[in-house]
């Protein structure tokens, strides 16, 4: 069907930005009407009640990154987009890039520093 990868590749490229611009414009438009239909502390008090979802689905997405890393891997290395040492090299680096997600939830996603702070502030008065 396709002559060649260049033309798989813009074909994917093509449709998965359609896809991000498609799922922006309605989640925009879901918001608009959400801040006409309600007040700012009514959405505020939304977001606040899914915060501990939203920081559930991103723990989740690295996890499974964890686990599907060496599947992952094995393909690239089977398909040839990457050769043996390549291969373990990425395999062994799996878990220092989890650990630099988890911290990385920690201090954004969490405000772990946010939280260091006040508590820092909060014993000096």
């Amino acid at each position: 069907m396709f002559r060649s990868g260049i033309v798989v590749r813009r074909y994917w490229f093509l449709l998965l930005t359609l896809l991000a611009f498609v799922l922006a414009v309605g989640t925009g438009g879901i918001l608009w009407y959400s801040v006409e239909m309600s007040s700012i502390s009514e959405i505020q008090s939304r977001v606040d009640a899914m915060k501990p979802v939203f920081a559930g689905i991103r723990l989740f997405l690295i996890a499974v990154m964890a686990m599907a890393w060496p599947f992952l891997v094995n393909g690239l290395h089977r398909w040839g987009r990457i050769d043996a040492v390549q291969a373990s090299t990425m395999r062994a680096l799996r878990w220092r890039i989890v650990t630099w997600l988890v911290l990385i939830e920690l201090v954004l996603g969490q405000n772990l520093l946010g939280q260091v702070f006040t508590m820092l502030q909060g014993s000096r008065a």
